[in-house]
């Protein structure tokens, strides 16, 4: 089992003897040293203490003098109790690019200074100068980790380790200025995916979305996901049998039906939407995650020929009014490539690099550069933010494989939204995963671990609130633990507000150009309310289904 009981206590009973053999009444275990034998006690309790913390989460994180949730193995304790930091953390907490390359090299780019670190190693450099670390990275099953105190000085971060209370404390009063570099390419960082063909076939959406899949995983996990998969098991089809489109591949990918790698499922936690207006954004989702798929208008049958095609300098740029019909992958920009190189009036200089699925016979062996100023370039775009083992969580409790479809409110920008489920096990209750429909959404998560009627949710315990800067689905863990029994019914409910939105609750329904059936609505049942007081049924509301999953592991009986 993954929650360590029997561990716990008997480390506490370890705890107890030692200091009754000491014969001292201190509590404060970061004082061991001060003690006869201080050497070999600390090797030998640091680690239990280290491992206990670990295990039940026991680690608090403010950062600017907020509580933050964290998600499982973000942050960690070494052996020393040194705080040490995963590499999605690093990404999100300093807008760094962090990755780890041959197993063994960690590269961090921030600020145009690349950082290389080793593991097993306490030397690394920045830049051309050479520095040393407080204690070795580490390498472990499901991720890799870096001396966050370290890190904090190198970029101006404010750090402070209270042992004794395991709280971190890290503040960005001093931080340094983040900036993007003017040109970057995955292809020069080893975390470009392979070109891929897609045939005559309208299957461009599945090859866009398992290709920024592949780099999102790249430089630790070189994989070739078969596009064929999502293909032939997606959950659903459209009337006119026209292909897909990016919703349907997350409906997918977020419900844990794959992608399928050495017979082991990815299950994606988190993807970033962003849209033509949001270049930045595209461009730092490229440099943090990897490949970001997008929709673009191409002529297929005449690109060769087009107006909006250089084939001498493979470069397009389409400046009409169609809709979007085709999907590529964002690999890198160029913000010098000059407006000569596209054919016709184009307002600037200015491109993405993109990855095509027509072979490596088209373009650039695969690849084109689309002016910032195409018409479609960023429409409908998406960054695999978070993809992780199947190992991860015991379970997902869910109504929505169909994924996102529509939404739901009140003709203003914040709604409340609940979905029940029942427990088939004990239950950990860990985690929740929603839709942000827009850019700096808050929100709050409440649940109530024995539902018993409408009225009970009344009697919801706050787990988690915050603000999320992009829109995207997002996996948000909860503060505490909550612990469900078999058999009870239990419901996790929503707040969120989304500035713009008129409609913040994402559902799934069944649309027009569906195939009757696509939607299952006896998998759950679920609520929407105005206030967090009066509830409507979804399902008589909207014949759909609330887009709000449950995560978590199995919990083991307790013991009378």
């Amino acid at each position: 089992m993954k929650h360590m009981r029997r561990f716990v206590a008997l480390t506490i009973v370890l705890f107890a003897l030692f200091f009754i053999k000491l014969n001292t009444t201190s509590d404060d275990y970061a004082n061991v040293e001060t003690f006869r034998g201080a050497h070999l006690e600390q090797s030998v309790f640091y680690p239990l203490i280290a491992k206990s913390i670990n295990d039940s989460g026991g680690l608090t994180f403010l950062f600017n003098g907020e509580e933050m949730a964290l998600a499982a193995d973000e942050l960690c304790l070494n052996d020393n109790m040194q705080v040490m930091a995963s590499l999605d953390f690093i990404r999100e907490m300093f807008y760094s690019s962090a990755n780890l390359y041959d197993g063994k090299e960690f590269r961090l780019e921030r600020n145009d200074v690349e950082y290389k670190f080793y593991v097993d190693s306490l030397e690394g450099i920045a830049g051309t100068e050479r520095v040393e670390l407080s204690c070795q990275p580490m390498v472990l099953e499901n991720d890799c980790y870096l001396p966050l105190e370290d890190l904090c000085k190198f970029f101006g971060y404010d750090y402070h380790w209270n042992m004794k209370s395991a709280q971190l404390e890290v503040s960005s009063n001093e931080a340094q200025t983040v900036s993007l570099p003017k040109s970057f390419d995955l292809r020069n960082k080893d975390r470009a995916s392979t070109i891929k063909n897609q045939g005559n076939t309208q299957t461009c959406w599945a090859y866009a979305a398992y290709g920024a899949m592949e780099s999102s995983l790249l430089p630790r996990e070189t994989v070739s996901l078969n596009p064929k998969e999502l293909i032939e098991n997606k959950p659903y089809e459209y009337m006119d049998n026209a292909g897909g489109d990016f919703a349907m591949a997350l409906s997918y990918l977020l419900s844990w039906q794959g992608p399928t790698v050495m017979n082991e499922k990815k299950h994606v936690q988190e993807v970033h939407f962003y849209d033509a207006d949001d270049i930045d954004d595209i461009k730092w989702g490229v440099y943090l995650y990897g490949g970001v798929s997008t929709s673009v208008y191409i002529n297929v049958s005449s690109i060769g020929t087009s107006s909006n095609y250089n084939p001498a300098t493979n470069a397009y740029c389409y400046r009409g009014e169609k809709e979007p019909n085709h999907d590529v992958v964002i690999i890198g920009w160029n913000d010098q490539y000059s407006a000569s190189h596209f054919n016709g009036d184009v307002p600037g200089d200015g491109a993405f690099i993109c990855q095509n699925s027509w072979g490596d016979s088209f373009g650039d062996e695969g690849v084109f550069y689309v002016s910032y100023y195409d018409s479609n370039i960023g429409n409908q775009a998406v960054s695999y933010v978070k993809i992780e083992s199947e190992s991860n969580y015991d379970f997902v409790d869910q109504m929505d494989r169909c994924g996102w479809r529509g939404q739901i409110g009140y003709n203003k920008d914040e709604a409340w939204g609940a979905a029940v489920y029942e427990a088939s096990q004990n239950l950990s209750l860990k985690s929740c995963g929603f839709y942000a429909l827009d850019k700096n959404s808050t929100f709050q998560v409440y649940v109530v671990n024995k539902y018993e009627g409408l009225s009970s949710l009344a009697g919801r315990t706050l787990v988690a609130s915050g603000t999320l800067d992009a829109a995207g689905y997002y996996t948000i863990p909860f503060l505490r633990e909550v612990s469900v029994d078999k058999g009870d019914k239990y419901a996790v409910i929503l707040y969120i507000h989304t500035p713009e939105q008129k409609r913040p609750i994402a559902i799934e329904y069944e649309t027009a150009n569906m195939v009757s059936g696509s939607v299952d609505l006896s998998d759950g049942v679920s609520y929407v309310s105005k206030n967090g007081l009066d509830w409507e049924n979804i399902e008589d509301t909207a014949r759909g289904n609330l887009c709000l999953k449950v995560y978590g592991d199995y919990r083991e009986e307790e013991e009378q």
